[in-house]
């Protein structure tokens, strides 16, 4: 099988297209999205080529059986150190620090054909606090108290305090995209999913 390198480099070119998209919803300049995609979300994303069988095979042979699908891997963990990388501490920030998180959940979103979620940019929110108030050895983060955790981290950012309600909202949502999961060996703990991949 041969990879198909053209159908990879369209998929590219159409994921780019929604980062800009979401990016220049939540505010970001259109001339500055590029850079942002370039040096935070696209080390944060691979996108492996489609795979078909070369032209000789038989005719009668189940056509699903000549392409292998191809695949988009999100790395919500490589985002978050891309992030950090590129807002040192000190240094006021040229945006919020999740709005490039806001992009990339909404293309999880998108592909994962979910119509039914909104993504919001208090979803962003909540999960770039969650990963920084989580317990580093075991990426979970306990659900008690979690508004309040979440609310504190935000003060650093001048930012209105999210209500119970919201927080709710915002982890179903997240749930519903795989971004988080129920933690299986804690209970009332949410663990904070490394990578998430979807075929094409």
């Amino acid at each position: 099988m041969e990879p198909d390198y053209e159908q990879a480099q369209n998929k590219k070119s159409q994921v780019t297209q929604v980062l800009r998209n979401s990016l220049i919803e939540v505010g970001i300049e259109p001339q500055a999205t590029d850079e942002l995609i370039t040096t935070t979300l696209n080390p944060a994303i691979a996108v492996r080529a489609p795979k078909k069988r070369v032209s000789d095979v038989k005719l009668d042979v189940d056509p699903a059986q000549l392409v292998k699908p191809g695949n988009i891997k999100l790395s919500i963990s490589t985002l978050i150190e891309h992030i950090e990388k590129s807002q040192p501490l000190g240094v006021t920030p040229k945006h919020e620090p999740w709005l490039g998180i806001y992009a990339f959940i909404e293309l999880l979103r998108l592909i994962s054909d979910l119509q039914h979620v909104t993504i919001s940019e208090n979803d962003a929110m909540v999960i770039w606090c969650m990963w920084f108030v989580r317990a580093r050895r075991t990426n979970t983060i306990s659900g008690k108290d979690l508004l309040t955790k979440i609310n504190s981290h935000l003060i650093r950012y001048e930012r209105s305090a999210l209500s119970e309600s919201e927080l709710e909202t915002s982890l179903q949502n997240l749930k519903d995209i795989s971004a988080i999961r129920k933690s299986k060996n804690a209970e009332d703990s949410w663990y904070l999913v490394g990578w998430v991949k979807r075929t094409y």
